[in-house]
């Protein structure tokens, strides 16, 4: 054991240096927890065109280490959510390292790009993958946590899913039906691990500005200026941050959601508009305050 700790949470994909599961550990780290951080490889897994991403980052044992430096408590973990050997793995991991597990994120997701096509063309090998992630993954690694919460009486689940499945997609079959699947799973689970004291939530975020968002671009694309364009459809003004999820997870993750289950929570700044939306003037400039008097100029 490495150290026994207050409150100990795993967080599962966490290897993209500007992903969600990154943002969730560090706002978990940074209010006392600790955390296990875990991918199934140590940069976690690109959408198709985006291998290069990653280049100069550590993974999940940079992340370890940032974390560390800032005076918090992390290790690292690889493995296969899908795999249940793996869940069980992880789970056993967090536990032998702190000798508890008080939240677990199931944020690891199947990378994005064959899965985004017509119905006809995405092959079954395609779909069959984007379930195992998406779906079976938080499965098994909610099988192998709920021993442990049940034992302790407590535990925090927040599972990510997203607004593709609350509302329809196009070209996005495999992976609305896995996060929609989500959302069930996340209600079902809340009914059965209430009585011991355990939440379950499921947190739908909607645009949010990751390499996620982008599932093919070119070197002649101004991502920034995009997303700023997307933004604007947006009643809030902008896309969602990684820090926005993080700091709802690190609420569901709180004493203070003890009465909140089975809920799933769009974060989605208000959801995409079709119409234009009107924006509020800039502020006027301010006029420069005179000198008092007596003070050097």
């Amino acid at each position: 054991m490495t150290a026994a700790a207050d409150r100990v949470a795993l967080v599962t994909g966490c290897g993209k240096p500007d992903g969600m599961g990154q943002a969730i550990a560090r706002r978990l780290a940074g209010q006392g927890l600790a955390v296990v951080v875990t991918d199934l490889q140590a940069t976690g897994v690109p959408n198709r065109q985006q291998e290069g991403r990653s280049a100069g980052w550590g993974g999940v044992e940079a992340l370890v280490a940032d974390i560390t430096a800032g005076g918090g408590t992390a290790v690292a973990s690889l493995g296969d959510v899908a795999v249940e050997a793996d869940a069980d793995r992880m789970v056993a991991e967090a536990v032998e390292h702190f000798g508890r597990l008080d939240v677990l994120v199931n944020n690891a997701a199947a990378p994005q790009g064959p899965d985004r096509a017509d119905v006809a063309d995405i092959p079954a090998e395609v779909f069959d993958r984007v379930i195992a992630v998406n779906l079976r993954g938080p499965w098994l690694m909610c099988v192998a946590a709920v021993p442990v919460m049940r034992a302790q009486r407590a535990g925090r689940i927040v599972n990510i899913s997203s607004m593709a499945g609350l509302t329809a997609a196009p070209f996005s079959g495999p992976y609305s039906a896995s996060k929609a699947g989500v959302i069930g799973m996340t209600r079902a689970l809340a009914m059965d691990l209430g009585p011991w004291g355990i939440t379950v939530n499921a947190l739908c975020p909607g645009l949010v500005a990751t390499s996620r968002a982008f599932l093919s671009s070119g070197p002649d694309v101004d991502e920034a200026a995009l997303m700023e364009q997307r933004g604007r459809n947006i009643p809030v003004g902008r896309a969602g941050a990684a820090e926005d999820i993080a700091a709802a997870v690190a609420f569901l993750a709180s004493p203070e959601a003890a009465y909140i289950t089975a809920q799933a929570i769009p974060i989605d700044g208000g959801g995409l508009s079709p119409f234009p939306l009107r924006r509020p003037e800039p502020p006027p400039a301010q006029a420069p305050q005179p000198a008092e008097a007596g003070t050097a100029r």
